[in-house]
């Protein structure tokens, strides 16, 4: 039976060597990856909680739904390395069609179990143990998942997209890499295992410094979005609790009460510093600018409520370098601080008042962050309000000193289009300097504000800040204001 045959691929041209800008970029899409299955965790956190003996479990009457309740949630976790593999050929795979996004997704899927299987093989579960049923309690954790979906995507456009198999033969090269890879760290679980048990315990043992600088890391790689690969190593993977589970989010639900050390201390900045921060920027600005506090509003609600801090952080992180590091050293003090005083409180989602609220009676001294949270209020209003005006510092709203700049001449990126008007091309307005919404969200769009009607959104990029990506829903987008032109 005759079949079809590729045509040969021309001779590709001689790459070009990498650079540090082009690592980062993969470091960060790396990121933005692994915080696809995350997203899943705000609704699974909520019904895991809500399922529990402390809520809905402790009614008769209720007892069968809250156990179908925690059940359903607690799949999430269970089965987070399958999801850390999905997600990052998902995120690979985004802009193309469904039947080109399928191959990576599926590669992932068979890499996974693969490797999986393959390391049980050499290191099994106890049989009598119902707890190790689950793929997150078995060898390395949710870390094998990162590995394979890595694994599968290297190894599927190496093999189907540049040298043109057919979809059969890439999936036995997948499949065949897989049980390679699952063989060596089969042998090398026990180092590893021994490792990632001697950094977990090295922080336990000084958890006011690991904290802390886990705390400061966090905030420095914001910015450039590299910050969810230490989270994923340090809310996920290091550390085996007696449950079973590794890392600090899945020991904490698991009711071990030494986790929480790398979570803690989030709850005073995202509840009170930062909208504090928010009121200090906005009473910083002139009279004839205080309309910015909208977006500010929209900003400090989202970081008080859910714990969603980056629309505030990204309005300042670039423009107002400075002030940003200060408030990466304060919360890197707040973990400190909250480590120091025996707190011991976690997050299914984020470090918001909806997590702090669901998971009161489960965390250990929890009162104890509202009491830093009240100090840290007033360290960051007189910081911030200090600071700004001393530097003259262009927050949100603030517009350079009289002869320190010069508008910006027009430029291409103005030709673009807003959501909100079809109004002709504008030249740029020193407060596009200023002001920046950024979000390298989960699959949010945040809420912005337009100002007023003669002002329009539009997607640019900025000096210094990663291009968004074309087929990345979850790159950088960077809004800034436009005016239309005289």
């Amino acid at each position: 039976m005759p079949t079809a045959t590729a045509p040969s691929p021309s001779p590709a041209p001689e790459a070009a060597p990498p650079t540090p800008g082009a690592a980062t970029g993969r470091l960060r899409r790396l990121g933005q990856w692994l915080a696809l299955p995350i997203a899943a965790m705000l609704t699974a956190g909520l019904l895991l909680r809500l399922g529990q003996d402390d809520l809905l479990g402790r009614f008769d009457s209720w007892h069968q739904a809250a156990a179908m309740l925690s059940a359903a949630g607690g799949a999430v976790l269970d089965y987070l390395p399958l999801l850390f593999a999905v997600g990052i050929a998902l995120g690979t795979a985004r802009g193309r069609t469904i039947v080109d996004a399928a191959g990576p997704v599926l590669a992932a899927l068979i890499s996974y179990l693969v490797m999986a299987r393959t390391i049980l093989v050499y290191h099994p579960m106890d049989a009598n143990d119902a707890t190790a049923m689950a793929p997150a309690r078995w060898p390395y954790g949710a870390l094998t998942g990162i590995l394979a979906g890595c694994l599968a995507v290297v190894v599927w456009r190496g093999a189907v997209e540049r040298r043109r198999l057919p979809a059969f033969a890439g999936y036995a090269v997948v499949l065949a890499t897989a049980l390679a890879c699952g063989w060596l760290l089969s042998l090398a679980y026990p180092w590893v295992d021994r490792g990632l048990t001697g950094f977990a315990e090295a922080i336990a043992s000084n958890a006011v410094v690991g904290g802390g600088l886990f705390g400061v890391i966090n905030r420095v790689l914001l910015p450039i979005g590299l910050h969810h690969i230490p989270n994923a190593l340090v809310w996920f993977v290091a550390g085996r609790c007696e449950s079973g589970a590794t890392g600090d989010i899945p020991c904490f639900f698991a009711h071990d009460p030494q986790a929480g050390v790398f979570m803690s201390g989030f709850f005073p900045v995202a509840i009170f510093g930062l909208p504090v921060a928010a009121l200090a920027m906005w009473h910083s600005t002139p009279r004839d600018r205080r309309d910015v506090g909208s977006l500010l509003l929209s900003g400090a609600l989202l970081s008080a409520a859910f714990g969603i801090t980056e629309p505030l952080e990204l309005s300042f992180a670039f423009t107002a370098m400075p002030l940003y590091l200060v408030h990466a050293l304060l919360t890197g003090l707040s973990l400190a601080l909250a480590n120091v005083l025996g707190v011991h409180a976690g997050f299914f989602f984020s470090a918001g008042l909806l997590d702090l609220s669901f998971n009161w009676s489960i965390s250990t001294r929890p009162a104890v962050l509202l009491a830093l949270g009240a100090v840290y209020a007033v360290i960051y209003y007189a910081l911030f309000r200090s600071v700004i005006a001393r530097f003259d510092l262009h927050t949100p709203g603030r517009a350079p000193s009289p002869g320190a700049a010069t508008p910006t001449p027009p430029s291409p990126a103005d030709d673009l289009p807003g959501p909100a008007t079809n109004a002709p091309a504008g030249r740029t307005t020193p407060m596009s300097r200023e002001v920046m919404a950024a979000c390298y969200g989960i699959g949010s769009i945040f809420p912005v504000v337009i100002i007023d009607g003669r002002h329009r959104w539009a997607a640019a990029t900025y000096p210094g800040l990663p291009a968004p990506q074309p087929d990345d829903g979850h790159g950088m987008l960077v809004l800034r204001w436009t005016a239309p032109s005289s």
